[in-house]
Order: structure tokens, then sequence, then C-alpha cells
């Protein structure tokens, strides 16, 4: 890494903990300069205004976000261990972990909404391709009824767990929280007896 693109993480790096220390309205570029110890035209250079850092902050985290939920998925074994770890984790990394995402969501003008769809979808893309990959294992593994369609299963799975179409846009997460960690066993187990080949 050379040194402009060290400066440029650094002030990622920094830009991040502001963000998610105050949020995307509260935080100001002078704040970021100032904790990063460089002059706010430094941040100029490598990004065009608050909008733009906070944009790339964000795909940061998505990027993260893929890699830890692949990393976590190796650590399971079987189709169902995988099925209960797609089902829970996401919906609690993007709750517990991606708290700038979820300000964004709320809070940047609307502008730039397109941009953010953006990484939505790309999201949407990715987990649908890790979905597709557990739902594989089952049919591997002769657990998934032929009569089942495969793409639609994987479109109702992405898109109950938000992490497909339904936006993000909920004001307690805490209960979404509960409620997911309340509900997953009890769904697992109606897409378990509902998709698991019989006899």
């Amino acid at each position: 890494m050379n040194q402009a693109e060290s400066k440029k993480q650094i002030i990622l790096d920094i830009a991040t903990r502001v963000f998610s220390k105050y949020g995307y309205s509260k935080t100001s570029l002078d704040e970021v300069a100032e904790e990063a110890r460089i002059a706010k035209g430094t941040i100029y250079y490598y990004y065009k205004n608050k909008q733009e850092l906070f944009l790339n902050v964000v795909a940061t985290q998505a990027a993260q976000f893929i890699t830890e939920i692949r990393r976590q998925l190796k650590e399971q074994k079987g189709f169902e261990n995988k099925l209960r770890f797609f089902i829970l984790a996401p919906i609690k990394y993007i709750c517990n972990d991606m708290q700038i995402w979820l300000d964004g969501l709320k809070n940047l003008p609307f502008n730039y909404g397109d941009e953010f769809d953006d990484f939505h979808k790309n999201i949407r893309g990715h987990m649908l391709e890790i979905l597709q990959e557990i739902i594989s294992e089952g049919i591997a593994e002769d657990m998934i009824a032929k009569d089942i369609p495969h793409d639609r299963l994987l479109e109702v799975i992405n898109d109950w767990f938000l992490v497909g179409n339904a936006p993000l846009m909920f004001t307690d997460f805490n209960a979404l929280l509960k409620r997911i960690e309340r509900d997953h066993e009890i769904i697992v187990q109606l897409i378990m007896y509902g998709i698991v080949k019989r006899g």
C-alpha cells in the first residue's frame, strides 16, 4: 500500500469510527479531520464530500459483512446447520455491527438513494448466492424434496429475513432482533418440514 492509499485508508477508518459514534447527520468533515489529525482539505483530495465518504464507509462495511458471513458459514457442518446460521446470523450482524448502514438509510440525503440502493442490491446478490450454495448442499445431501421450486425458496428465505428486497427501515431494532431470535427456530422447523424429503 503506497502513501496515498494508506492516507485514504486512515481517513476511511477514522470516518467509520466518527460516523459510528455520532451518526451521519451529526458528523462533520471537520470532526473527521480533527480525529485523523489532518487538514480538512486532505479529505476533499480523496472524497468529493461527506456523502461520498459515508458511502465508501458503507461499501467497506458491506464487503466486510459478506466476508464475515462466508467465514462463519464455513464453520457450520451440514445443510440444516448452515440454513439455521443463514437465517439468524445476517440480521444479527446488521443490527449489532452495521449501525452506520441503518443510520444511512434514515439520514442520507434523498439524491444519494440510488447509490445506497446499489449497495443493497449488491448485498442481496451475494446473499442469494450464499443461500443457493446452502440449498445446493441440501439437494446434494438428498434432503430437499424435488417438487419444491428451489428458485422461489431462495427468494422467500432471503426476503423474509430482510437481506433481500424488504427495506431495513425499522425504528425498534432491539424488538426486531428479539423477534428474529425468538422465531428463527420455529421458522427453521417450518422450512425443514416443508422442504425435507420424506420417506
